[in-house]
């Protein structure tokens, strides 16, 4: 069965029905009718939201994801990086583990620090590319087969993220065909 690994704007496309929804909810179908595997990172939780803020109860990404219709799906841990995520919801991690979330990180965001910044608006924007990254090694990690992302960042580095197990980026209409030729 083929797997894919939805990242947090499939989720947010779900949630507010923008034009990638309907390739995304095809995808459900498929996955609610056995077919396919979807996977959302459980940090995408610590994600700015569209309100510019995280969310700081995991029970609200879970109603979030309630509202998107992936309840069902299958739930990946990222390496926990502290005030990055949900201590319940994340991998206890070691230096080799670090290590290919910053490679990954120099790989997608090479000119971003690897600690936060303590001005808020650079926090914010690290914030999201530091969940970006943990999204991307969690799918790796987790052997994922899919990863699914509209952001161009990934598709332009697609080779160079190979190393770290992330070896498919498709965007949801590349996906959903994919998924039919199951």
């Amino acid at each position: 069965m083929k797997s894919f690994t939805l990242d947090s704007n499939c989720i947010i496309d779900l949630e507010e029905y923008r034009p990638a929804a309907a390739h995304l909810e095809e995808l459900k179908r498929l996955c609610h009718s056995g077919v396919i595997e979807l996977a959302v990172v459980s940090v995408s939780a610590s994600e700015n939201q569209p309100t510019g803020q995280a969310l700081r109860d995991y029970a609200e990404f879970e109603a979030k994801l309630e509202r998107a219709g992936l309840t069902s799906a299958r739930e990946l841990y990222p390496i926990g990086i502290w005030d990055l995520g949900y201590w319940d919801h994340m991998l206890w991690s070691g230096e080799e583990l670090e290590r290919q979330v910053y490679g990954i990180k120099d790989i997608l965001f090479p000119s971003v620090q690897h600690e936060p910044p303590t001005e808020p608006a650079a926090n914010s924007k690290w914030r999201n590319q530091m969940c970006d990254v943990l999204v991307a090694w969690a799918h790796g990690f987790h052997k994922t087969d899919y990863l699914i992302t509209r952001d161009k960042n990934f598709h332009k580095k697609a080779t160079d993220l190979v190393q770290y197990g992330i070896r498919n980026i498709v965007t949801p209409e590349e996906a959903l065909k994919l998924a039919k030729c199951t």
